[in-house]
């Protein structure tokens, strides 16, 4: 990935991207979303070598120079992979067999600008703003975070209000979807405080009704300084007359 090798163990009982040849193209499309507000390539078809390199490029040479915040991050397949691209990173999970496999995952790569907490999406809120402690993170120091990035990977059933609420707040939300209608249902939450700049489809079970997503969603009102721009990819229509551009679709080769 993005000339890059990386190393996963998956604990037993916790989840993991099946698919690894399509799984490599989800890092880097959210490696350079995370950067980027418009694809490389102005291509809507099946990914090529020349639009790999070209995303790659985008994105291999980029360090930001504030912090990056995950939910949801399971066994820290996106955590690794977006780590280097920034000062430091936050990242949360639920499940202790998910957290220890990120510990794990984290330490093989030697990504030591990561921290990760075992706490939900509403508490990290609460904790965020000042309004309850939690033993789980007394050893990590949320002032000393500058998040305004954040990369969400919710389960099927969404974020939901709470976390869209939340979430809100950051500048640059790279959202990974496995359930497009409630990515559909998510993005109307967040519509009046962001829109859509990217998109990306990921067919990971081929021959079944199933589709991973990517959305780019930048905020609407302030600028964020880090990001660059480049071509504008293809454009589809939303439900509120608003276009959003469709970077590609990636399928098993």
């Amino acid at each position: 990935m993005d000339g890059r090798s990386l190393s996963y163990k998956q604990l037993e009982g916790g989840f993991t991207q099946p698919n690894a040849g399509v799984s490599v193209k989800m890092l880097e499309w959210a490696r350079c979303a995370a950067v980027n507000d418009t694809a490389p390539s102005a291509s809507t078809s099946v990914g090529t070598d020349a639009t790999d390199q070209s995303r790659s490029s985008a994105a291999a040479d980029v360090q930001r120079d504030d912090d990056f915040l995950e939910l949801y991050c399971g066994n820290g397949n996106f955590t690794v992979a977006m780590a280097p691209m920034f000062r430091k990173v936050l990242a949360t999970e639920m499940s202790k067999v998910s957290v220890a496999a990120a510990r794990e995952n984290i330490a093989a790569n030697g990504a030591d600008n990561i921290t990760v907490a075992r706490i939900s999406s509403e508490e990290l809120t609460q904790a965020m703003d000042g309004l309850k402690e939690f033993k789980r993170m007394e050893d990590v120091d949320l002032a000393s975070f500058n998040l305004r990035t954040v990369l969400v990977d919710p389960p099927r059933a969404g974020m939901g209000p709470d976390v869209s609420q939340f979430v809100s707040r950051f500048p640059r939300i790279v959202y990974i979807s496995c359930n497009p209608e409630t990515l559909a249902e998510d993005v109307r939450r967040l519509k009046a405080t962001h829109r859509v700049a990217r998109f990306a489809v990921f067919d990971q079970f081929p021959y079944t009704p199933h589709l991973e997503c990517g959305a780019l969603l930048i905020a609407r009102h302030g600028t964020d300084t880090h990001a660059h721009e480049g071509e504008e990819p293809g454009q589809t229509p939303d439900d509120s007359g608003e276009w959003y551009p469709i970077d590609q679709t990636f399928q098993s080769r």
